[in-house]
């Protein structure tokens, strides 16, 4: 009985692979549509949507670190190092790959995210190696080009512990997600006005892609996990805090917050997702998609640069869709590849290495963990 309730269970978890799955298709199609000249203005608006694929990511994190965290909570001899341990080597080993292939391929010259900077140096390579990147504008996406959602998450998950012992029921994820948007309005309205570097531009990138304006994203993923553990957790919203959701959102609307209210719109299709679990997105194929998503994120820059010395002789539309399935294709090869032999090797370190620290909780063993 134990087994076939913790095969029911991973089974309603399955939405959470297809979340990565739908995120790492939408980075796809924005960065490949970037290399496709004469797109329709309003489609080429469209596609840039799929670059809210990384909030996807980050909601699948918070859900499922909530949830490890919750499956581990009766264990006592579970401690910090051993959380801090796990997170690290699910994410460190193919980032460390991924940054060493990218420098040789790339090489270390000028490039856009470095601004007025010769090229990268030795700090902005060790920042990278300690996670750190996301606290230097020049430095926070100037190797791989979507690393600065590594940084953002690995901070993240700094918080993880403390947030998980104050957060405990939807009300209280409510009041998480208003306050989170509130200082990150605040901070990005603050330092708008005074950058910390002369490129005025980058600044105003480094603004978007930067913790504070990224974390009621993660906070949503969170109201996720206390509306999927029961749903009659949502009797707990009292009318102070559902009215505080709903100022938040008018809030966001008027004030131009984009971010948040596709945020709360990707909430809501992800709760529909898992109430009504349409066959066309929960099956093996997105499954398997979304188990690959993270070497997926890591390797298509890589599979892309490579694609787009070819020039396509046809219709823009048409060109898109080609490389499109061409670098999706390509992408899936390499990325089974490194999530065989990187990222599946470094978890087994992991837990290898958590194993000699105390006995192994095997109930965490089949938590579903998610890394941007």
């Amino acid at each position: 009985m134990p087994e076939a309730k913790g095969k029911m269970e991973d089974d309603k978890l399955q939405f959470v692979d297809t979340l990565r799955a739908l995120a790492i298709i939408g980075v796809l199609l924005v960065h490949v549509s970037q290399h496709v000249d004469g797109l329709n203005g309003w489609l080429q608006k469209g596609l840039s949507i799929g670059a809210k694929g990384v909030a996807l990511f980050y909601m699948a994190s918070a859900f499922t670190l909530f949830l490890s965290l919750s499956r581990r909570s009766g264990d006592k001899r579970e401690r910090i190092s051993a959380y801090l341990l796990r997170r690290f080597f699910r994410i460190a080993p193919l980032y460390y790959v991924m940054l060493g292939i990218y420098l040789v391929v790339n090489g270390t010259g000028p490039r856009f995210w470095l601004g007025d900077q010769e090229g990268v140096t030795a700090a902005n390579i060790a920042a990278h190696v300690l996670f750190l990147n996301g606290l230097n504008p020049y430095w926070i996406n100037s190797i791989i080009g979507v690393e600065w959602s590594i940084a953002v998450e690995c901070m993240f998950y700094l918080f993880i512990p403390l947030l998980f012992k104050l957060i405990r029921s939807v009300r209280h994820a409510i009041w998480f997600v208003v306050m989170a948007l509130v200082v990150s309005f605040g901070l990005n309205t603050v330092f708008v006005q005074y950058p910390w570097i002369s490129d005025y531009s980058l600044w105003g990138h480094y603004l978007y892609l930067w913790f504070p304006n990224q974390l009621p994203v993660f906070g949503l993923g969170i109201l996720l996990f206390y509306i999927w553990k029961d749903e009659r957790h949502l009797k707990s919203i009292d009318r102070v805090s559902g009215s505080l959701l709903l100022v938040s959102v008018l809030f966001a609307f008027f004030g131009g917050m984009t971010d948040y209210l596709i945020g709360v719109g990707l909430l809501l299709g992800a709760y529909a997702l898992y109430h009504w679990q349409p066959m066309w997105l929960l099956n093996r194929v997105w499954s398997w998609i979304g188990r690959l998503s993270y070497s997926m994120y890591l390797t298509h820059m890589l599979v892309l640069g490579l694609i787009v010395q070819v020039k396509l002789p046809f219709a823009p539309l048409v060109s898109l869709t080609l490389m499109f399935i061409i670098t999706l294709l390509f992408t899936i090869g390499l990325s089974w590849f490194t999530y065989s032999w990187i990222e599946q090797p470094g978890i087994r370190w992991g837990k290898k290495l958590i194993s000699r620290m105390k006995p192994v909780h095997k109930q965490g063993d089949s938590v579903k963990e998610s890394v941007a």
